[in-house]
């Protein structure tokens, strides 16, 4: 359903400016489809961007990015030529290279690219995010995968920070966890100023 809603350049969420892309590029250069297959052997970059929700015990499941791996890789088995394969999700440090080693068992190939590239973005404000970033951050295998993402980006104004994966998925948890001691921090200024009189300036 959400995918018969794009195609018809219709946003199935609200994100401020997402209806006026979706008029603008859909039928041109962007278009949204269920074949995985026909995604990947008609692009040479692909980006995982699935879930990594929390267990109940807290630890992050990893299973939609898995299984995102093993079709892409079983996909690519079939695709002449490099491919470069991008993990935008939220995952510990060490999935990328997982994601490698999935994607080369069942590809059977080793010659194809994988890069790490975390988002920062605000919901409701996830277009302006992406199209006005602070910083962009490359966590790269290698040199050739590096070069052909930060292409890719090379005409945003931003730094591009180019890392190893491992740091690459650290700095998303870093910036998610100063993010969430500043609201903590501000949520108990919050309770304690509820519990004593401020008085106005004279």
């Amino acid at each position: 359903e959400k995918v018969d809603l794009i195609n018809r350049k219709i946003s199935p969420i609200y994100e401020e400016g997402l209806k006026e892309i979706l008029e603008e590029y859909v039928g041109k250069n962007l278009s949204a489809t269920l074949d995985l297959k026909k995604a990947v052997l008609s692009t040479d970059i692909t980006f995982i961007c699935v879930g990594t929700p929390s267990k109940k015990d807290d630890s992050i499941d990893l299973k939609h990015i898995k299984e995102s791996a093993e079709q892409i890789g079983k996909i690519l088995k079939e695709k002449e030529g490099y491919h470069l394969i991008v993990v935008k999700s939220t995952v510990v440090p060490g999935t990328t290279e997982k994601v490698k080693d999935i994607i080369e068992k069942f590809s059977g190939k080793e010659d194809f690219g994988i890069c790490m590239n975390p988002e920062f973005l605000r919901e409701g404000k996830a277009v302006h995010d992406f199209l006005n970033p602070d910083r962009i951050i490359i966590g790269k295998y290698d040199k050739k995968s590096g070069d052909i993402l930060y292409d890719l980006y090379k005409s945003f104004s931003c730094p591009i920070l180019r890392v190893d994966l491992k740091t690459a998925e650290m700095i998303k948890y870093a910036s998610n966890a100063f993010l969430a001691t500043k609201i903590s921090f501000i949520n108990e200024i919050g309770n304690i100023l509820s519990l004593i009189h401020i008085s106005e300036p004279t």
